[in-house]
């Protein structure tokens, strides 16, 4: 696999983008009510970002019904924190690696997003990052059913964004849905997504990038 170059100019325009302060809020829950003194797991996902046709895309991956947590949904690579897990950036990378296949040696760290809960009551740190490409992906079996590329300028287009409630366990939720070929990018994905949207939004070239 091709290591990715030191920062390059639209990684270091980005490093700038993601540096910039958030107003206060509290942390987002999906949670639709307050469970009490409910002792949070700790997470991290990767938001990959890579050049791909003269563009920034980014990837998710749509999981299997097999695993414990959000099943057959579709999510940014991530998941639990490990006792041996130096920090929620190796999380992160580490889960990338198992999931999909990508080194965490060729991640290079380009930001964080606000942190938020989810209804399985994990605490998820989203962490940006840029990947080499272009990079073969190994989906993890039993794990991760498909890798769904998706170039940022499809994404910023506000006509592929709705806010509407989504079943789940039997209740309507209200979220935000992303859709893409016939993905609905909803739940916690959804508005780390929204975050990550906002920066991309700070310049006119930030859904695209030079040779």
């Amino acid at each position: 696999m091709t290591e990715p170059e030191a920062y390059s100019p639209w990684m270091e325009d980005l490093r700038k983008r993601f540096a910039r302060s958030w107003p206060a809020r509290p942390p987002v829950s999906e949670r639709p009510l307050d469970t009490g003194s409910v002792a949070l797991r700790p997470a991290a996902v990767l938001i990959p970002l890579y050049v791909r046709e003269k563009a920034l895309w980014t990837l998710f991956t749509k999981r299997t019904d097999l695993v414990e947590h959000h099943k057959g949904q579709i999510s940014f690579p991530g998941g639990g924190k490990h006792a041996a897990d130096a920090n929620l950036w190796e999380t992160a990378v580490r889960e990338t690696e198992e999931e999909i296949g990508v080194s965490r040696k060729g991640v290079r760290i380009l930001g964080a997003l606000p942190r938020l809960v989810t209804v399985t009551e994990f605490e998820v740190a989203p962490f940006v990052g840029a990947i080499p490409y272009p990079v073969t992906f190994a989906p993890r079996p039993g794990e991760v059913e498909a890798i769904i590329e998706v170039p940022l300028a499809y994404l910023l287009d506000p006509m592929v964004v709705e806010e509407r409630p989504v079943k789940w366990k039997g209740k309507d939720v209200m979220t935000l849905v992303y859709h893409y070929k016939g993905h609905a990018i909803w739940g916690a994905t959804a508005r780390i997504l929204a975050d990550l949207l906002t920066v991309m939004r700070d310049g006119d070239e930030a859904a695209s990038a030079g040779d």
